[in-house]
């Protein structure tokens, strides 16, 4: 039985469909990532699934539980927003236990879901919320003087604290800087994993969701585009804008040679392996991910020439940004003392890895 069930969910804002109908079934104990750019649909769709956006049509069920209608406090679901939503007047202790209060003040109008905790038992939860974030120490201090990951670990805290049946995060370490995302997305998925609760996590980040999520919907202008598990996404994309958003793959426009197997642009031709899955022959569009080219040793390795527009040194590897056939191409390489040599207006040879390239009909 699915923890979370999405049938036919939309949302207007006037002209605007910000979600497309939209069905989704998420398994018990998974990390769900919605993934997509800015505009999509991804944070209006989990607002409808946590009751704070009411669906045009649809419906959502909580196991087999239909909690359309029902308002935020009552679903029974912890939210993680943005901007962490934290009170600045209270300590950490009074953060986090704010929602069991809440409740207790709450138990004559939802019994079923707001039992009378003593306060014993309400600091005994909140202590216990605490450990799980390994901030113990820090419950007696303001919220202001805490850092940005450790805000963000009370407001995880304070959603769990409430003991919820679903967990939802809405681009959590957006305000976070490069180092201290890392460690805390880390944090997120070993809490989700010795926790067990059902996770949905909206992010625009393709990193965020290939390391965090067990599956992925990539979402379009409030549909989702496809989903399934990362690596399924990333090698098998089935359109070129999940391609492009999620595997960084560069997109060109070409002509598809059925019988000579030939993938032609700017005076290019390339040989499609045999077995390649291909589009019928005409216009179509290739996409070629940066791991897909290599740079060949010698003018006879290649199997089509470039030049060398920039090269960007990262230690471990470099990305060369290239010109071939009149397009603008990415390759991402293993640094070497010989790419180190590669500068700009160099001519190369390149070699071309079909494992990581796609062919479609049209542009989509």
């Amino acid at each position: 039985m699915s923890a979370l069930s999405l049938k036919g969910l939309s949302k207007n804002f006037g002209p605007f469909a910000a979600v497309r109908p939209t069905d989704l079934e998420i398994a018990s104990g998974e990390f769900f990532a919605i993934l997509g750019p800015s505009g999509c649909g991804k944070t209006t769709l989990l607002r409808m699934i946590a009751g704070y956006e009411h669906p045009d049509s649809g419906k959502v069920f909580l196991g087999n539980t239909d909690i359309t209608s029902l308002r935020p406090q009552e679903r029974g679901i912890g939210m993680v927003f943005q901007n962490y939503a934290l009170f600045p007047h209270m300590t950490v202790f009074e953060n986090v236990a704010f929602g069991l209060r809440a409740r207790k003040a709450s138990a004559k109008l939802f019994p079923k879901l707001s039992p009378k905790l003593s306060n014993d038992a309400i600091r005994s939860q909140v202590l216990a919320a605490l450990e799980s974030v390994r901030l113990s120490e820090k419950s007696r201090s303001s919220v202001p003087a805490l850092s940005g990951g450790e805000q963000q670990r009370v407001a995880v805290a304070r959603a769990l604290v409430i003991r919820p049946r679903l967990l939802l995060f809405d681009e959590p370490l957006s305000n976070l800087d490069i180092a201290l995302r890392l460690q805390t997305r880390e944090e997120i998925r070993t809490l989700q994993r010795s926790t067990g609760i059902t996770t949905v996590y909206v992010t625009h980040d393709q990193g965020e969701a290939m390391s965090l999520a067990d599956r992925i919907a990539v979402m379009r202008a409030g549909r989702v585009e496809q989903s399934g598990d990362p690596g399924m996404l990333y090698n098998s994309p089935a359109s070129t804008f999940v391609a492009e958003f999620l595997g960084g793959a560069t997109l060109i426009d070409c002509d598809l040679n059925g019988p000579q197997r030939l993938v032609s642009w700017g005076g290019i031709s390339l040989a499609i392996p045999a077995g390649f899955p291909s589009p019928e022959p005409g216009p179509a569009v290739l996409a070629i991910k940066p791991e897909g080219l290599s740079l060949a040793e010698g003018e006879e390795g290649g199997v089509m020439q470039a030049t060398v527009r920039s090269r960007e040194y990262t230690g471990f590897t470099t990305t060369f940004t290239l010109l071939a056939g009149g397009r603008v191409l990415k390759a991402l390489v293993v640094s070497t003392p010989e790419t180190g040599s590669v500068v700009p207006g160099t001519s190369v040879s390149l070699r071309v890895d079909w494992r990581h390239c796609s062919l479609y009909a049209a542009r989509r």
